[in-house]
């Protein structure tokens, strides 16, 4: 199974906080997406992630041990094709980031 974590995170130390940019939005359309197509996949808000100035931000794990994907930039209008990723694998290229520290 497939587990999303997307940053919530109100504040950042000055920085572009992904809460205050719209996450929980993201949040919200992913998970009405997956109860829409009845996707069997977790979704968590959850604290900073990171890479404050690409936020909102999110990233895949899964527990099969694959390493995480990572995405930035995401809107609401983004929670189709994370759902696609989240269903079938397929990674969204447009909103693609590499991870933090890379």
């Amino acid at each position: 199974m497939l587990h999303l974590f997307v940053c919530t995170n109100e504040t950042a130390s000055g920085k572009p906080a992904c809460g205050r940019r719209g996450a929980q939005q993201v949040v919200t359309a992913i998970q009405k997406e997956l109860i829409a197509r009845r996707v069997m996949a977790r979704v968590t808000p959850c604290g900073c992630l990171g890479p404050c100035f690409d936020g909102p931000n999110a990233v895949v794990y899964s527990n099969t041990g694959t390493n995480g994907v990572w995405y930035g930039g995401l809107t609401a209008e983004d929670a189709p094709a994370i759902v696609e990723h989240l269903e079938h694998g397929t990674i969204y290229a447009a909103k693609r980031v590499d991870p933090p520290g890379t």
